[in-house]
């Protein structure tokens, strides 16, 4: 949930009476018939969701299909059941379920937080860092696949959006764009210029995966977050983890080489490890940007905001 680079704009096929009657079959224990509202409120807010706030309910519309979990959400749940009262985890529905669905897409129920849906007022104290770095610790030692009551995945090594960039880069490089959207010409001349960039980061992070898979063979797993960063992490009198949904069995350096990209801090950890986080995050918002450019798209505020993002990782210079 994050204010500075969200969502920017409300997706249209999601009715919001779709949502009102989710509210009122799932979860008349929380918002009874008498409090109920008319109108829900869009807040652009989380680069993975669109966010609405209904009264005390905070209702993310995951976007993010490949890599939606919904055992994710069901092991915060149990998390936060079992006392780790630093989990932010989602409400569960009258019908015990966790995820559900709207319009074909995976929508997730949070009590609403409302410094969640406000900017940090400042960087995390050291005291703070060390508590999150705590907090983690525990995460990384809570049960074990075999006890966990949730499908979570497990850490394979691969690049899901291998396909995908692999696709959107052929475009960019050897398709006419310039009929796509107004960053399709832009896009094939950044990818022009990056292309050996692009190509040594792909063998690196190919050759640092392979070395990871041969290191972590028998190793026990740990119960990773995945992005504990500024947009997911609430430091205040106390310090809360949100937003769980990349939550799955990897080394703890996941978390690690997050925090270290987030914070400037790095708790410990395997150089091997690190890099390989490190490079499939770069990877992976290289391939979503894109494709999204590598494909029709209109030029909206959506757009612009991601065109920034990808900037980061491809700068044009």
């Amino acid at each position: 949930m994050m204010l500075a680079f969200g969502m920017l704009l409300e997706n249209k096929l999601v009715e919001r009476q779709s949502l009102l009657r989710l509210v009122a079959e799932k979860f008349q224990d929380v918002v009874p018939v008498d409090d109920r509202m008319e109108e829900l409120e869009f807040l652009p807010l989380g680069e993975d969701s669109w966010s609405y706030r209904y009264g005390p309910l905070w209702i993310s519309v995951r976007r993010d299909l490949d890599g939606h979990f919904p055992g994710a959400y069901e092991a915060a749940l149990l998390m936060s059941a079992a006392g780790k009262e630093f989990v932010l985890a989602p409400l569960s529905g009258c019908d015990g379920s966790v995820v559900h669905e709207v319009s074909g897409l995976p929508v997730v129920v949070f009590p609403y937080v409302e410094r969640a849906a406000a900017a940090p007022d400042a960087s995390p104290t050291p005291a703070q860092l060390e508590v999150l770095v705590r907090q983690l610790r525990e995460t990384h030692r809570f049960s074990s696949p075999a006890e966990l009551a949730a499908d979570l995945p497990v850490e394979d090594f691969r690049f899901p959006f291998e396909a995908d960039l692999e696709k959107a880069l052929h475009i960019a490089l050897d398709e006419a764009t310039d009929g796509l959207g107004p960053y399709g010409s832009r896009l094939t001349a950044l990818v022009g210029r990056r292309r050996e960039h692009l190509a040594a980061l792909r063998r690196e992070a190919a050759q640092v995966a392979a070395r990871c898979a041969d290191l972590w063979d028998g190793e026990p797993p740990a119960m990773t977050h995945g992005d504990p960063s500024p947009a997911n992490v609430l430091f205040d009198t106390g310090v809360d983890i949100l937003d769980w949904g990349g939550t799955m069995w990897a080394p703890p350096e996941r978390d690690w080489a997050a925090v270290a990209r987030a914070f400037g801090v790095l708790p410990d950890g395997r150089e091997e490890f690190l890099r390989f986080y490190e490079l499939r995050w770069q990877l992976a918002e290289i391939a979503e940007y894109v494709a999204r450019f590598a494909a029709p798209h209109t030029g909206d505020a959506d757009d612009h905001a991601m065109w920034g993002r990808l900037m980061r990782y491809l700068p044009a210079g």
